[in-house]
């Protein structure tokens, strides 16, 4: 009977000697280590704890990041129940130390990407802001700053002018139409020709001092008259 159980010790004892050697393999770890997987990469900032509460991102300890991580951002738990399904239920310290492992891992590598991208932003910004002080002729920042506020005023003055044209442009769109009216209304209303020749010229004129002239002919009246009538509508003309 002695024999017996020796014997299922020893049995015992060999089977445990090979799982351990197994476990203990590096192609058995990196094999567990490639089952780990980063899922949701969009939480790295949004820490919560075991219950789903938030924790703000600058008070979480160490701790709890690192169990925010590897059960929110990585298949990490999925991986272990596929070990225990595997053993029937069972699983050793090593094989959860080396998920732990690989989980810390891809965290890791997304925080390299991360920083990666700050980094190489910075420089971008630091040379765009390097070529700016090149270009101006600038020293410090605060030449620079005020050189680019000056700039701003520029741009506002200009945006003032380019509404002023189409305001302008709109206005002789106008006038155009109103023009073609008139003359077509004329026609209409069998006005003689010598009227609609008059006006016509009238709408020809190009310039203040011409109109003036003009109406002083057509009209009959002192120069000074025609000036006081044109002067209650002109606005920007100088004469």
């Amino acid at each position: 009977m002695q024999l017996v159980v020796n014997c299922w010790l020893l049995i015992f004892c060999f089977e445990d000697l090979i799982l351990s050697s197994k476990y203990k393999s590096s192609e058995y770890k990196a094999g567990l280590r490639k089952r780990v997987k980063l899922t949701n990469s969009e939480h790295l900032y949004n820490v919560q704890d075991a219950d789903g509460s938030q924790i703000p991102y600058d008070k979480a300890d160490g701790r709890q990041l690192f169990n925010h991580y590897r059960h929110r951002m990585t298949n990490y738990d999925e991986v272990l129940g596929g070990i225990r399904a595997e053993q029937e239920g069972a699983i050793t310290g090593r094989q959860e130390k080396q998920i732990a492992v690989a989980a810390a891992e891809q965290i890791l590598e997304k925080y390299r990407d991360e920083h990666v991208k700050v980094i190489q932003d910075s420089q971008t910004k630091g040379r765009f802001i390097k070529s700016l002080f090149e270009r101006l002729g600038v020293s410090t920042a605060s030449a620079l700053s005020k050189m680019l506020d000056s700039w701003s005023e520029k741009i506002k003055e200009v945006g003032k002018l380019e509404n002023s044209q189409r305001s302008l442009q709109t206005w002789n769109d106008t006038y155009r139409v109103q023009r073609e009216l008139i003359k077509n209304l004329l026609k209409q209303e069998n006005v003689s020709a010598d009227i609609q020749a008059k006006v016509n010229l009238i709408y020809g004129t190009r310039s203040v001092n011409k109109a003036i002239d003009l109406g002083s002919n057509f009209f009959n009246l002192e120069r000074s008259e025609t000036l006081k009538l044109i002067k209650s509508v002109v606005r920007y003309a100088k004469f």
